[in-house]
């Protein structure tokens, strides 16, 4: 393994140079002297000059012209001379790269890349301090390799899959390390190995931030159960004191209520309210095992930029409830079109009350269709979806409007290769003209990425929006859900509280806590998700009411000039409430869940999945309350 290639090469040239001009003077010298042997012989007596014999091959017939003389005496210099520098650059080369290693084994607060694929080389691109990367890339032919090596960034050619490379560039002492292999499976094995070297180390020798992409939403899921179950949950300190007071206060009701109870129980639930009324979320979260890892997805967070800066309400706000109703259109169906459609899915809920329109156009339509119906099967509930299964560049006018599409609100470009995104876009550009917006992001090519853009045309390199380490790994969208998991905590736990008080004074049954009351590292990802949406749902019902109109703030509401002053129209609320409720519907229907009389995890099924005009008040409450208290959420840091 050597930092870097070319460096590798150019140092040996000089002993290539020997050898050239060695070979090229030892066969000029052996011709002069045996011009009747054939030419491999007098090859084969070069070459052992380099073993520092042949000297006396060339005297045997007595002696030779000066000149020949010269030239085979020089040609026997330059070839130990070779063998020598050689030598020494070999020596010299195997000391500068154990140096090179010791002075990135003992680097502070650096960051390693494992991997320089396309996702590696724009977070290379976009990592501010180049003197604090270091990338393994064992793909010598890699052509960004010398760039960044000018640029200051540290390369080791290496497999970061081998343990031996990971274990000596000073992993304890780095900020950060992200595995980009390309396979889910060895981002995970990188992952688990440094945990494992790790594992002796005290808190403050292994303070780094763990980072790997997985492509498989899936195998992020399953992973990340996998951690909690192995180490986390039976450690926490808010289930503990959950089941505790639960308990108390069930063999308190059980010997006659608080009048009847001894003293010592009485104490016991008192104590273990107090201590629940200081719980402090945000830091069993910090706590935690694992807490300082992070999965991601590429695809997704490449979804979330593309709908929080390209929302369809961007182009055409819904602000009125006889609005129509939004009207998308997505032309291919790559990844990253998939993560996008999931977000209109769950967020794409106006005031107008209208389902949304979603309609697909793809060579694989039909199996998106069937996948849809089959996972997703109450999605029609809230949106109306349809797909054609035709290739994008043989849309034509009649069939836009045989589909109803003949005015669509956005179109989105969403296939998985550059040429598609080029080609598909010019085709719509060709039916809409410049009257509707198209969102076309790139993958590779930069050359789209135009200063001066069409009109209603949007074109960017996705991958240099998403790929920011520090955005990676302290994601806006998880801050700020987090955020508002951990203010419900706060609010979820005194409530709790009271109804188990009010439970034992009534004789009523005592109910358990609910299972969303864990700390954020040990949440399922239905609940993270759904918190998620609560904050990206937030920016939709602003520009609803005519609030937010500057894309600019679109990731930073709390710091627009909003007014609250629609928080106080009754009205308004109501119609924000519903929309609300058809939002958390919309991350139910996407988790497979289904409309039943009783809440069931195990059947996934709960009660509120209905209409808000049939729920019960109490629900109703809870999304309104969810509106009244916008601002507050807005500004959570």
């Amino acid at each position: 393994m050597h930092e870097d290639s070319s460096e590798h090469g150019r140092q040996f040239i000089i002993p290539i140079v020997l050898t050239i001009v060695t070979i090229i003077l030892g066969l000029i010298s052996f011709d002069a002297v045996f011009p009747d042997y054939p030419f491999l012989r007098k090859l084969y007596y070069t070459f052992q000059l380099f073993t520092m014999e042949s000297g006396d091959r060339f005297y045997e017939n007595g002696s030779h012209p000066f000149l020949v003389t010269i030239i085979f005496n020089l040609a026997r210099f330059f070839a130990i001379a070779t063998l020598v520098v050689t030598i020494v650059l070999a020596i010299l080369s195997v000391l500068r790269y154990k140096y090179f290693l010791s002075r990135v084994r003992f680097m502070k607060d650096h960051t390693i890349l494992c991997g320089l694929g396309e996702i590696g080389e724009a977070i290379a691109e976009n990592f501010p301090e180049k003197k604090k990367l270091v990338i393994i890339e064992k793909d010598t032919s890699n052509e960004n390799l010398t760039g960044l090596k000018k640029g200051g960034v540290k390369i080791i050619e290496a497999n970061s899959l081998d343990a031996t490379v990971l274990n000596n560039i000073g992993i304890e002492h780095a900020r950060s390390l992200v595995s980009l292999m390309g396979d889910d499976f060895n981002n995970l094995t990188i992952i688990n190995h440094i945990l494992e070297f790790l594992k002796d180390k005290s808190p403050d020798e292994s303070n780094i931030n763990l980072s790997a992409n997985i492509d498989s939403r899936n195998l992020k899921t399953a992973i990340t159960e996998e951690w909690k179950k192995e180490r986390d949950k039976p450690n926490c300190e808010l289930r503990k004191s959950l089941e505790v007071i639960y308990e108390t206060a069930c063999l308190i009701k059980s010997k006659g209520g608080y009048n009847n109870e001894a003293t010592e129980l009485l104490e016991k639930f008192k104590a273990t309210k107090e201590k629940l009324l200081k719980y402090n979320p945000a830091g069993e979260d910090f706590k935690s095992y694992k807490g300082n890892i992070k999965l991601f997805n590429i695809n997704q967070l490449a979804a979330r930029f593309i709908f929080r800066t390209y929302p369809p309400d961007r182009f055409r706000c819904i602000t009125k409830t006889d609005d129509p109703a939004m009207n998308i259109l997505f032309l291919g169906f790559g990844k990253i079109g998939e993560e996008l459609f999931k977000l209109c899915v769950q967020n794409c809920h106006y005031i107008n009350r209208r389902n949304t329109k979603i309609t697909l156009i793809s060579l694989d339509a039909d199996a998106v269709m069937n996948r849809v119906n089959s996972i997703y099967k109450n999605l029609h509930n809230i949106i109306d979806f349809q797909s054609v299964n035709l290739n994008p560049h043989h849309i034509t006018g009649k069939l836009l409007s045989n589909l109803g599409l003949v005015h669509v609100d956005v179109i989105y470009i969403s296939s998985g290769e550059d040429r598609y995104q080029a080609s598909y876009s010019s085709r719509a550009r060709e039916l809409y003209e410049e009257d509707v917006p198209v969102v076309r992001p790139f993958y590779r090519n930069k050359a789209w990425n135009k200063a001066n853009p069409a009109k209603n045309l949007y074109s960017f390199n996705i991958l240099s929006k998403v790929a920011i380490l520090d955005d990676i790994i302290n994601e806006y969208l998880d801050r700020k859900a987090i955020s508002v998991h951990h203010r419900w905590l706060k609010q979820a736990i005194p409530g709790y509280i009271d109804k188990l008080e009010q439970c034992v004074a009534n004789n009523k049954d005592i109910p358990e806590p609910k299972p969303t009351m864990f700390p954020w590292h040990l949440l399922d990802e239905e609940i993270r998700d759904d918190n998620r949406s609560v904050v990206e749902h937030i920016n939709i019902k602003l520009r609803t009411v005519n609030q937010l109109s500057d894309p600019a703030m679109y990731t930073n509401p709390e710091i627009a000039n909003i007014d609250y002053n629609f928080l106080h129209d009754k009205v308004i609320v109501e119609q924000l409430a519903e929309i609300e409720h058809r939002r958390w519907m919309a991350t139910k229907y996407l988790y497979g869940w289904d409309y039943g009389m009783k809440r069931d995890t195990f059947l996934r099924e709960h009660e509120s999945l209905l209409d808000f005009s049939l729920l019960d008040e109490d629900t109703k409450n809870y999304d309104r309350r969810q509106i009244e208290e916008m601002q507050e959420i807005i500004e959570l840091k």
